[in-house]
């Protein structure tokens, strides 16, 4: 099957009144901190949290009656899930959605919120297939795959529609990759309404799939990834089709980049962004000079992260700022050096958070204990102020890999 930006055009037409047109706008801050000029499609604020929900609707809109009196049946972990859930509530149709056992509990929650039949199965996406294609034999259901499929595809291509019909002006647009349903759609419709855009694929340096048939590259795909939702280890044959015809670059970026891009966003754009989502940004923060004074088109899409993985990637973005940091401090065991330690936090104006004193580690003499004392402080320079002023005193002090 052929698809075209005819295509596209059509099923947005099909599928608008049931899905967000979401804003696009340029960001001043982000443009700020990384040299070049970056305008963002926030796919984050679409009903279910991610641009997911496009190819469900579209994909559901081209069954027959048959098919859609039969269920649908998907493997997801996250966000096909709850678009697929969403969708097929909408048009009244029966929805399963085989999950791994290890999914967030939240996710889990969304999709049954959304009027989904969550069945956990398996430990990996690949295990929960098996299960969806042993469904399928038994129960006759049709499958709605997340990324395989050129319904799907075509759905995901409406994004990109939406925001160049909102901005004609871009150098490059950088596209989150995953199975490849997104990037493919995307790229039909920039090389009709921009022939000059450059459209480049960013993956996760853990899963660099797409990467390594760009490339010719034979790299292994595995590991834990705070982006699991584009964790794919093969690309979608009917999106790889279309892939290698259209886009112009791929960029695989590391895990401490897409944390810092999702601190970014949460700090400068008050925005909740997922791992996938802020791929684009990480792609831009770990290549600055490469798109210095380009306008940058990212695509965010999907803000579905966990609450407590968000609150330790902002603890841990503190961390690296130098802004919250346990301090080990070596001392006599002697009454008044706590009080040392504490009024130059003090004068200092820093805010001491926690402290834990310790006389019995088996590494230590009698006559030392240890003081370990977490403190919030401005910025690295303030850190290194008071460390400095408590090492005049004679007091060791430690702290790992931060300054």
């Amino acid at each position: 099957m052929n698809i075209d930006f005819n295509d596209i055009v059509n099923v947005h037409k099909k599928i608008k009144l049931n899905i967000k047109w979401t804003e696009t706008s340029f960001s001043q801050q982000l443009s700020e901190a990384t040299g070049c000029n970056i305008f963002i499609k926030y796919e984050n604020r679409q009903h279910t949290g991610s641009f997911k929900v496009r190819g469900s609707y579209a994909k559901l809109l081209s069954l027959s009656d048959e098919e859609k009196h039969k269920g649908v049946i998907a493997m997801s972990a996250g966000n096909h899930a709850q678009g697929l859930a969403y969708s097929a509530k909408k048009m009244n149709i029966n929805s399963n959605i085989v999950m791994p056992t290890g999914t967030p509990f939240t996710k889990i929650r969304r999709t049954k919120n959304f009027g989904g039949n969550v069945i956990l199965r398996g430990d990996t996406l690949n295990e929960s297939y098996l299960h969806v294609k042993k469904l399928i034999e038994e129960k006759n259901f049709t499958e709605i795959h997340p990324y395989n499929d050129w319904e799907i595809i075509m759905g995901q291509g409406t994004s990109c529609y939406e925001m160049l019909s909102d901005l004609d002006e871009l150098d490059a647009l950088l596209i989150p990759v995953g199975g490849g349903g997104l990037i493919a759609g995307c790229s039909i419709v920039s090389k009709k309404m921009n022939n000059k855009l450059k459209i480049i694929g960013v993956e996760s340096k853990l899963y660099p799939s797409l990467s390594n048939i760009f490339f010719n590259k034979k790299q292994v795909c595995k590991g834990s990834t705070i982006a699991e939702g584009i964790a794919v280890s093969e690309i979608g044959e009917k999106p790889l089709q279309i892939i290698k015809e259209n886009i112009d670059d791929v960029i695989t970026v590391n895990e401490m980049s897409i944390e810092r891009a999702i601190a970014m966003f949460a700090l400068s754009e008050k925005v909740v962004v997922e791992g996938a989502g802020a791929v684009g940004l990480a792609a831009i923060l770990e290549n600055q000079e490469l798109f210095k004074n380009k306008k940058v088109g990212l695509l965010l899409c999907g803000g579905n992260i966990d609450s407590k993985v968000l609150s330790s990637i902002l603890m841990r973005d503190l961390v690296r700022a130098g802004q919250i940091t346990t301090l080990t401090i070596t001392m006599p065991d002697k009454p008044g050096q706590l009080n040392i330690v504490s009024n130059i936090c003090a004068k200092a104006r820093a805010n001491v958070l926690k402290v834990e004193h310790s006389r019995f580690a088996m590494d230590l003499s009698a006559s030392v204990a240890k003081l370990y004392i977490t403190i919030e402080t401005q910025n690295q320079d303030h850190l290194k102020e008071i460390i400095g002023k408590i090492q005049e005193k004679g007091l060791p002090v430690s702290v790992e890999g931060l300054i």
